[in-house]
């Protein structure tokens, strides 16, 4: 042991070797914090030979735990176990011992997300509440918050007047069925450390507790640590308060602030000393969380070298904005740069879609971790289906998309109808046309509310913009009201995708001079070619993702885009000094994942509702001292602007547009030959790329 302890720095040494009080080790941005955590259980194991099952380690995701485990045993051996887990699998493990005194049999069920949204359409179903209005996503995401405490039921009766009595049906069907739901693990595992002869029991029997990422901590979580060690003072938290970015789902950074005051004689060893960086991006990183307010202080510093500046690209759009990170990603490669060392990050996901777009353009290949690529997303699939149903009357995939989204009340019985009549009709037109006289009243009108909204919108594709239409289509099927009330924890984001959506179509229109019928269908063919060229790429890939996702990561090249203000920092976290420093935390966490090399860039002008708006520069920018910084010239850096799809032939001219009677439309690629006898290779959107004597086609444009 001795000679692994040779191998810490003095502050990670000193971490692992104090045992006298509550210990708080402050551990900043690749400070090498889960070394120190290890190797302290590794002391306490081979040293103090405190037996390994009355370690407790706690950490938040089921990864984390198995990776810490993992550590601990090359340590100490695989004979040692180290009670390594996640909150919630402590909790199940101490109800599973004392379940009677909650009320429950020790064999009880844990509900998963589906399973407790299946129960909740039973409660709402039992209640005669109205689905629409009291969907069991959206219902199920407001328990969590009740339970969770971040929402009382007396504010949620406000949206929703029933609440208590669904929570109540709720809670009381758990019960009949021995189930707990993930929040209730949380709850009961805290009200059985309630009571004094448990409490006791569990201080004693644990010598040391631990608990990693503790800026992390919700209060039900704080209250289960508390339980466990107050009386002896046996704990050690690591965190970093610069790094919590999760108080929008319960984290409390007060718990890791106030350390001292809730353990009396605590002391406190920071981790300053980084591995990860160039001493440019951590004194940048330094220069911006100074401003922060809440905050312990700390410095990082590093033996690491100077490395290059931070560079920083000013565009004039968005558009521009994501040709300079594909080109220089490029060039980078060019240079022998890994795709897998490379990583792209944004604020929201809808920036994602631009940047997609000029990725491909360069045929780099890339992935996002912790979302979906743009054009698979569930609401740019369901609002692109309506626009396919106006356009290809034999489109029965994307009809049966749209057939109950958002919902109407055509459900299973209604579907295997429309199917029937789809053997021998294949105009969707005329099929729900056939429905109607098929079905109940309600239905009746529900299927002529669809159809009324697919001939409108056919009739929009030739007299509104294409922002316009994308608009007309959430409107008038009331998508918006149905991801409220599907998707209440991020129908905000999905409505940004839609949104984003029309910023496209409204710029691919621009750029290919293309309106009415020929750009809807040259646009889906786009993104359809796309995604098949997307689909035969291997190897190396460019990662994409969130800022909120790459915490923890840490790649050699980082890129940071969109540093607008109304962006990052993000509109909705402008109206308080706290949340405002929360977006600052979430910008210190990008600019620390850079080891090598930090881009950062702009647009001054950014497509917000189909047109292009001023944006002013982050605040953020500014707080990164002038000599760290190298400003990247727009001359010779961008492209010339060129289509979306690198497949796409290159013309001016507007398509032709040709009819199949088996086929539907088509968008023309080539004729070879002249008259009836020519052959015409066009593509189908839901054929592919078919080639055909002209005699059988009907030219439609």
């Amino acid at each position: 042991m001795e000679g692994l302890l040779e191998t810490l720095n003095t502050e990670q040494k000193e971490a692992v070797l104090y045992f006298d009080s509550p210990l708080l080790i402050l551990a900043g941005a690749g400070s090498g914090k889960t070394r120190v955590i290890t190797y302290k259980i590794a002391y306490m194991v081979k040293e103090l030979k405190v037996r390994p099952e009355r370690i407790l380690a706690v950490t938040f995701t089921n990864k984390a735990a198995r990776e810490m485990k993992e550590r601990v045993e090359k340590l100490v051996g695989q004979e040692a176990p180290v009670f390594v887990a996640t909150f919630h699998s402590f909790c199940v493990r101490l109800l599973r011992a004392h379940s009677k005194r909650v009320g429950y049999s020790p064999n009880f069920l844990i509900l998963d997300t589906d399973d407790k949204r299946r129960l909740l359409r039973e409660v709402i179903r039992d209640l005669n509440l109205d689905p629409e209005r009291y969907s069991p996503s959206a219902i199920a995401s407001v328990i969590s918050n009740i339970k969770n405490g971040l929402y009382s039921e007396e504010s949620m009766s406000v949206y929703y007047d029933r609440i208590k009595d669904v929570l109540e049906a709720y809670n009381r069907r758990l019960r009949e069925n021995n189930a707990l739901d993930f929040d209730d693990l949380l709850i009961y595992g805290r009200e059985l450390l309630k009571d004094p002869e448990l409490q006791k029991r569990y201080s004693n029997y644990f010598a040391y507790v631990l608990v990693d990422e503790y800026q992390d901590t919700n209060n039900l979580q704080y209250e289960i640590v508390r339980a466990l060690s107050k009386e002896k003072g046996n704990i050690c938290v690591v965190g970093d308060e610069d790094q919590c970015i999760y108080t929008w789902r319960g984290a409390n950074i007060e718990n890791i602030l106030s350390f001292e005051r809730d353990f009396p004689n605590a002391k406190i060893i920071k981790l300053e000393r980084n591995y990860r960086c160039t001493k440019t991006i951590l004194e940048a990183a330094n220069a911006v969380i100074k401003n922060n307010r809440l905050r312990k202080g700390k410095v990082l510093f590093t033996d690491n070298p100077k490395g290059e500046l931070i560079r920083v690209f000013t565009a004039e759009t968005d558009t521009e904005e994501a040709k300079f990170v594909a080109s220089t990603i490029k060039q980078l490669i060019k240079k022998g740069k890994k795709p897998s060392d490379i990583a792209v990050f944004y604020r929201t996901n809808s920036q994602s879609r631009v940047l997609e777009d000029a990725l491909r353009r360069e045929g780099i290949s890339y992935q996002i971790v912790g979302g979906v690529k743009f054009y698979e997303r569930k609401e740019i699939k369901d609002v692109i289906a309506y626009l396919r149903v106006a356009l290809f009357e034999t489109d029965t995939i994307s009809l049966f998309r749209i057939l109950n989204t958002p919902r109407r009340g055509l459900g299973t019985a209604v579907e295997r109808e429309l199917r029937a009549i789809l053997q021998s009709e294949k105009s969707n037109i005329k099929a729900l046309e056939l429905l109607k006289e098929r079905v109940s009243e309600k239905q009746r009108r529900a299927v002529s509310d669809l159809l009324s909204t697919v001939e409108n919108i056919k009739e929009k594709v030739h007299t509104l913009p294409p922002y316009d239409l994308i608009k007309f289509i959430v409107v008038a099927t009331g998508y918006e009201e149905f991801l409220r009330k599907e998707h209440p924890e991020d129908w905000e984001s999905r409505m940004e995708n839609v949104r984003e959506l029309g910023n496209t179509l409204q710029e691919f229109a621009e750029r290919e001079k293309l309106t009415g019928e020929g750009l809807y269908l040259e646009f889906l063919n786009t993104i359809t070619l796309s995604s098949d060229q997307d689909e035969l790429k291997e190897g190396e890939k460019v990662t994409l993702m969130t800022v909120h996702a790459s915490k923890g990561l840490e790649f050699p090249i980082v890129f940071i885009t969109g540093l607008e203000e109304g962006l990052f920092p993000h509109v909705k976290s402008l109206d308080t000094t706290e949340e405002v420093e929360e977006e600052r935390r979430l910008f210190y966490v990008a600019i620390t994942r850079a080891m090598e090399l930090l881009i950062l860039s702009r647009a001054k002008k950014r497509r917000v509702f189909g047109s292009l708006k001023d944006v002013k520069e982050s605040r953020f920018l500014s707080e990164i001292p002038s000599h760290l910084v190298k400003e990247v010239k727009r001359k010779g850096t961008v492209k010339k602007e060129s289509p979306v799809a690198v497949t796409l032939p290159k013309k001016e001219r507007k398509p032709k547009i040709v009819f199949h009677q088996k086929f539907g439309k088509g968008v023309v690629r080539r004729v070879e030959g002249q008259g009836e006898n020519a052959k015409v290779t066009a593509f189908f959107a839901n054929y592919g790329e078919k080639t055909i004597v002209m005699k059988f086609l009907k030219i439609l444009a």
